[in-house]
């Protein structure tokens, strides 16, 4: 009888007497939240035993990997987070702000571990961030405190990671027993935030306190992989072979093994023993799936001793052996491009670049790097093709029809050969996969298992082989027809020696002569045409390989080539000589400067390149024209503001043939419009809107506003501005920043969070960053309800001196921009122009 009045009063929450406390605190900590805990601890154990080590990279020091993607724990952890949350449900006993239940703190913060491990990192937040400001004192708010640093830096945010961590290390009241495990933390937002020094400082802080070589052997890797980053290569070696000695797992010790070769980096004795060894294992078969990186490492060691052909095979065979490991594939790869860019080998280049990319993950280290590369080389071969396919057209043109005729018809022969064979291959491919099928399906049957089967097509590794081997050769491609076609387009190699068409395009798929013939060039205008692709083509392979690849020699080449092949031509030869003096007076080469001079004012006496270097006022006369008829417009302008439209239609009556006359032509359409002559005014409008400049839009935006009213507003506005932007001060705003793409992003975004936090805290604030083209960041800081509290923000960061010493050493812009206006400024690039509008609206208007 007792026993029963026990458990039924024992239910009530709102007493706190010995036995309800008693009676909570028992079912809380036996029944919820053990089970929580255990069901936890098994989701954490499959984690870690489910985590590939990627050891491509500085290893991290939880063995987690990205817990975002990783779903086979959810259930452990949705049972934990379940459990954790009915325990606090039912057994909280809270009276007058005090917690009575001592399970509550450690509930909720096995909810925020179970959020933390599915990877919802702002769940986890919460509940961590109300354990440690609920429990404060408490042995759970100092965990919490330790928890929010994981989970911010699993976020990325690692300005609230530092702030978090910075308050640990302050807090001398932090538990003793909690030592290992904040420097564990450290450590690990240490090594994502790239500070090695201080992660090598708590790294060895841990290992001094483990006894156990093997509780410690992860830590005495990674701090191995540091010194190794940092070019210690004799501390890299203590390290690695303290790890051996630990008899750590196969994959860490082959690892270890490898690093432990690539850290010598003398080419004396040691080295030699080092590489027979590696040779050696090449031959045991417990290595088979390791052969990658055993050839990776030695042709490492190849390109230490400074022997880039045997490291160009060994780079080769460890790309060839890759079967599964697709970061060591991307990184031989990687390396066989960077040999060839620096060799200036492009187009070889160009293609591992290619094959790096489709290799490699795109939240890899160097991903970024790897793709700003790839897309420069890219666009240089774009435009090389370009010129070799135009001058291969043109030559053949040349040539009298019987021999276009008996080159065409080889090229087709060949392609239908080349066909052919495919076919057969593929033909052969589909019978091998069906009678693969058909034996699979036979043992499936019989209960044989084939994977051990000596047929090649038999054995699923072998086959998992020969998709890798296709995947590299091919790509990513669809079972189509022209599969081998990333374009789809028939390529075409002539044979005879007097024409370099590798990469010549022929439109057709057909084998008809005739259809070959009529895409060479014919007109006049057909080779004014192509000479015109040559020119462009040649200029911007100049300035590629003066501004992306420094290679001055390419450069000069390629604008010589244009004046040298096109003299007469005003516009590209006299601009492709400019080049090559501003390419001398990058190198300081006075007398090739003077050479170019002559040559300019020779050949091209009135054009404004030879002018700007021989008048050294000129410069200034041109901005004074152009002030004067800048004038000129802004008067006709006012005329149209101020409702002026019968002046402005007498003002525009006679255009000049100058830079503003379509500008001239737009207002008075607007004009026009106004006075209701509305068929006039389309006229100028559909003649504006085939012009390849920013008023085409425009005037294609009007002739849609004339049959569409209501956008006949916006349009006004936006010619009032004479811009694409319009300046509306009650829309919601951001402020962007725009660095070069050497600037630490991070760190800056880092700084700007620290002021955001210090001087504007009461302030909703997000920070983000994104690529702007290939050479610049756009850092973008929102969001602000107007104009005037963004340019309060703008202002102030303006005068905080951190962000200034670090924007001070490079150039930048900072601007205020509505989110209306940003989706026009992004699609376009156009960062002149609207730094412009800003200047005008923002900084002058106000």
């Amino acid at each position: 009888m007792t026993l029963s009045v026990f458990f039924i009063t024992g239910c009530s929450t709102k007493k706190k007497t010995w036995a309800h406390r008693t009676y909570h605190n028992t079912t809380a900590k036996y029944n919820g939240y053990f089970n929580g805990k255990q069901s936890l601890n098994i989701g954490i154990k499959k984690i870690h035993l489910n985590h590939k080590n990627d050891y491509t990279q500085v290893l991290s020091v939880f063995p987690t990997g990205n817990l975002k993607k990783g779903k086979k724990a959810h259930s452990n952890m949705d049972k934990a987070i379940k459990k954790g949350s009915v325990v606090i449900q039912r057994h909280s006993i809270k009276i007058k702000g005090k917690e009575y239940c001592k399970w509550i703190d450690d509930s909720y913060l096995m909810v925020g571990k179970g959020y933390f491990y599915k990877g919802e990192f702002d769940e986890a937040i919460k509940a961590f961030s109300f354990v440690k400001s609920e429990y404060e004192a408490k042995k759970s708010s100092f965990e919490a405190s330790l928890w929010l640093v994981r989970s911010y830096g699993e976020k990325n945010d690692f300005s609230s990671a530092k702030i978090e961590l910075n308050e640990i290390l302050k807090n001398k009241e932090f538990p003793d027993k909690l030592e290992k495990k904040i420097a564990l933390v450290a450590a690990d937002f240490y090594i994502k935030t790239k500070n090695y020094p201080s992660a090598i400082v708590e790294l060895k802080n841990i290992t001094s306190k483990i006894k156990t070589k093997r509780k410690k052997v992860r830590l005495n890797y990674i701090l191995a992989q540091i010194h190794q980053q940092l070019d210690n290569f004799k501390l890299a070696q203590k390290y690695y072979e303290k790890v051996l000695k630990s008899s750590p797992e196969y994959d860490m010790l082959f690892n270890a093994k490898m690093n432990l070769a690539r850290s010598i980096k003398e080419d004396g004795v040691e080295n030699k023993k080092m590489k027979e060894r590696l040779v050696k294992m090449i031959n045991d078969e417990k290595n088979k799936e390791y052969l990658d990186q055993i050839y990776f490492t030695l042709a490492e060691m190849d390109i230490n001793n400074k022997d880039t052909v045997s490291a160009i095979n060994n780079y080769k065979l460890a790309a060839l052996n890759s079967v599964e490991n697709n970061s060591q594939k991307a990184l031989a790869f990687l390396a066989l491009g960077k040999i060839d860019f620096k060799k200036g080998i492009y187009r070889s280049a160009k293609n591992n670049y290619d094959s790096t990319i489709t290799y490699m993950d795109e939240d890899f280290r160097i991903y970024q790097e790897v793709k700003t590369k790839h897309s420069v080389l890219t666009e240089l071969i774009k435009n090389t093709d370009i010129i070799e396919t135009e001058d291969s057209l043109q030559l053949l043109a040349r040539l009298p029809k019987k021999e276009q005729e008996e080159v065409v018809n080889q090229i087709i022969q060949d392609k239908i050969k080349k066909e052919q064979l495919a076919l057969q291959e593929e033909r052969l491919k589909q019978q091998m996969r069906q009678n693969s099928n058909i034996n699979n399906n036979r043992t499936d049957q019989f209960g044989n298992k084939t994977s051990g089967g000596k047929w090649y097509f038999y054995n699923p590794s072998t086959l998992s082989f020969g998709l890798s081997e296709f995947r590299k050769k091919w790509g990513k491609r669809k079972l189509e027809d022209d599969w081998r076609r990333k374009n789809k387009k028939t390529k075409i190699n002539f044979t005879t020696d007097t024409l370099n068409t590798d990469t010549l395009v022929i439109k057709n798929k057909t084998n008809n002569i005739t259809d070959y013939l009529e895409q060479l060039p014919q007109t006049k205008e057909d080779f004014i045409y192509s000479d015109k692709k040559i020119k462009e083509a040649l200029y911007q392979v100049g300035v590629i390989s003066r501004e992306e690849l420094k290679n001055t020699k390419m450069s000069n080449r390629n604008f010589e080539a244009i004046f040298n092949r096109f003299p007469s031509d005003t516009k590209y030869a006299p601009l492709a000589l400019y080049n090559i003096y501003i390419n001398a007076l990058e190198k300081k080469q006075v007398k090739k400067q003077e050479e170019i001079k002559i040559k300019l004012a020779k050949n091209y006496p009135n054009s404004i390149y030879t002018k700007a270097l021989t008048d050294a006022g000129y410069l200034d006369k041109i901005g004074a024209q152009e002030n004067t008829l800048e004038t000129r417009y802004q008067d006709v302008f006012l005329m149209y503001k101020n409702r002026l439209f019968n002046k402005v239609l007498e003002k525009t009556d006679n255009i000049d043939n100058d830079k503003y006359k379509n500008k001239y032509l737009l207002i008075r359409a607007l004009s026009l419009v106004k006075v209701f002559k509305t068929k006039e005014a389309r006229l100028i409008l559909q003649n504006l809107s085939q012009k390849e400049d920013s008023i085409s839009k425009k005037a294609t935006y009007l002739l849609d506003a004339i049959n569409n009213p209501e956008k006949m507003e916006k349009a006004n506005e936006l010619a009032f501005l004479g811009s694409q932007y319009l300046y509306r001060t009650n829309h919601q705003q951001m402020v962007v920043l725009l660095i070069p793409k050497s600037v630490d992003v991070t760190y800056l975004k880092t700084i700007i969070s620290d002021f955001h936090r210090d001087k504007i805290s009461n302030e909703i604030f997000e920070i983000s960053a994104l690529l702007l083209g290939v050479d610049q960041h756009l850092l973008m800081i929102k969001s602000f309800p107007n104009t005037k509290e963004a340019m309060k923000y703008y202002n102030l960061i303006l005068k905080e001196e951190e962000v200034t010493t670090i924007l001070s050493k490079t150039e930048y812009k900072l601007m205020t921009i509505s989110f209306d206006n940003f989706q026009e400024f992004y699609k376009n690039k156009d960062v002149d122009g609207y730094y412009d509008f800003f200047k005008k609206n923002y900084l002058e208007g106000n």
